[in-house]
């Protein structure tokens, strides 16, 4: 073999010692690092004792299925990418393993050649890999304070550390309800300031004159109520960190003072100017506002925007990530509901599954604790949950589809494609999978010839109906 084989470690699960055997065997010939056990438990405590890159699991086994040892791996191993390998694939046992947290799935048999060597190939050889400072904690996969299941999520936990012992202003982005300020005091807590305070404060709550002596402070007398000097917000978090939520708010006056804080570290109390008070403080902004609007618009600095977006950090909305959903569910519950062992009822999973969640992370913490509330305090049930998620609308489309599992694959990932005008990032969003893993199931599938085809043939002709040649998932779409 020729393949530039990347480094990396695979641990295999099988309750079929032979196949299991020969897996081992056949990917330590292939020259990658494998282990075999053939005991779910054993694989525990092998994940527990060295950290594996590739988790290669059977799913139907006695005692720990895949399913729930995925789930266990999770919580010890965030980081590791979890293959599962069935004889009774569906397209309900494959939607349950990718929902999971499951990168691909590989129908038994398979060929090592074709199938297996090109997916191990194509998650080790991913940057970002290994499990630097992420560690497990909590219900669900709970890194630095964040669940971090999907790709996007997990990508982040990677790269917080290196972020954190950074002095750059941070600028957060996402919609109201992300976890924006989960991820400011992930940042501060990992950083060298973490001894110092982190200061908070909603750039949105305060008028401009309360909110300007918040910030910077206020001399005796210089204003109504001002009865005795007043530190401010900058002078309390020297030496830590500060959080500016909706920094996108902030009056002009507000932002010319910011940024000469950011420039050099200097700011004048209100009502004692030429009297620069000097700070070192690590400055996170937050906003859902679209700031580049914003500066086009002339209603934000341009200057202060890049002072301020020097490392910026993007986090999706819930719908976006639904990998997320379930080990979310898990750590709020245990956050909760501590040692309770709360049951969410298989009626009441299907409702919070196809709820699109627009306030976010947020707002499925509330819908939780709202059904405990409510609830026997053994197990949520659909009429526990908030009536918005009762009568929310069913999007179990693609269930009635007639064909193998590998031809409604086929079929769904060309509809994506088309659906979204070829874009991979957008197609694996609408999919709930990673881009990655998109890229991984066209190669399998032979689709990435015809891909580029249709792209060609649609740039030259924008307007004439795209005909495909060769049978085709794409053609029957297209």
């Amino acid at each position: 073999m020729t393949r530039p084989r990347p480094p990396g470690s695979i641990l295999i699960v099988d309750d079929e010692i032979r196949l299991g055997g020969a897996l081992r065997r056949t990917l330590a010939l292939e020259g990658y690092d494998a282990s075999f056990e053939p005991d779910a438990e054993e694989a525990l405590r092998a994940l527990r004792a060295r950290p594996f890159d590739v988790l290669l699991t059977d799913l139907v086994m006695p005692g720990i299925d895949g399913i729930e040892l995925m789930r266990r791996a999770k919580r010890i191993r965030p980081s590791c990418e979890v293959v599962v390998m069935t004889a009774f694939a569906t397209v309900d046992t494959a939607r349950e393993a990718l929902k999971r947290g499951a990168v691909d799935y590989l129908t038994k048999p398979f060929s090592a050649e074709r199938d297996l060597f090109p997916l191990i190939h194509d998650l080790l050889a991913t940057p970002g890999g290994g499990e630097g400072e992420v560690v497990a904690a909590g219900a669900g996969v709970a890194v630095h304070g964040l669940v971090a299941a999907s790709g996007p999520m997990r990508e982040l936990v990677q790269k917080l550390p290196r972020i954190a012992r950074s002095r750059a202003s941070v600028l957060l982005r996402g919609d109201s309800g992300t976890g924006k300020e989960v991820v400011a005091s992930a940042l501060h807590r990992l950083s060298e300031r973490s001894a110092r305070p982190l200061v908070k404060v909603n750039c949105a709550a305060l008028p401009e004159g309360l909110l300007e002596a918040e910030l910077f402070g206020a001399r005796k007398g210089s204003y109504t109520g001002a009865d005795v000097d007043r530190p401010g917000l900058f002078q309390v978090a020297d030496g830590g960190t500060l959080l500016l939520d909706e920094v996108g708010e902030l009056p002009a006056s507000i932002q010319a003072k910011l940024l000469r804080v950011l420039q050099d570290g200097e700011f004048d109390r209100v009502g004692e100017p030429g009297r620069p008070l000097c700070v070192d403080v690590r400055i996170i902004a937050a906003t859902n506002r679209d700031l580049e609007a914003a500066v086009a618009a002339g209603a934000f600095r341009k200057d202060l925007y890049y002072r301020l977006n020097v490392v910026p950090i993007f986090l999706a909305a819930l719908r976006e990530r639904p990998e997320d959903l379930r080990p979310l569910i898990f750590a709020f519950l245990e956050a909760l509901a501590p040692s309770r062992g709360v049951r969410v009822r298989s009626d009441a999973w299907a409702l919070l599954e196809r709820y699109d969640w627009p306030g976010n992370v947020r707002e499925l913490r509330n819908a939780l604790e709202h059904a405990l509330v409510l609830g026997d305090g053994e197990e949520i049930r659909p009429d526990d949950l908030p009536a918005a998620l009762q009568h929310s609308p069913g999007t179990a489309a693609g269930d009635d589809e007639e064909g193998t599992l590998e031809e409604i694959e086929r079929r769904c990932l060309a509809q994506a494609l088309v659906k979204t005008g070829f874009n991979r990032t957008r197609a694996a969003r609408l999919l709930g999978i990673t881009r990655r893993t998109l890229g991984y199931r066209l190669r399998k599938y032979d689709l990435e010839d015809e891909l580029a085809l249709l792209r060609l043939a649609q740039a030259a002709h924008p307007r004439t109906p795209l005909r495909m040649r060769a049978p085709s998932p794409l053609r029957e779409v297209v």
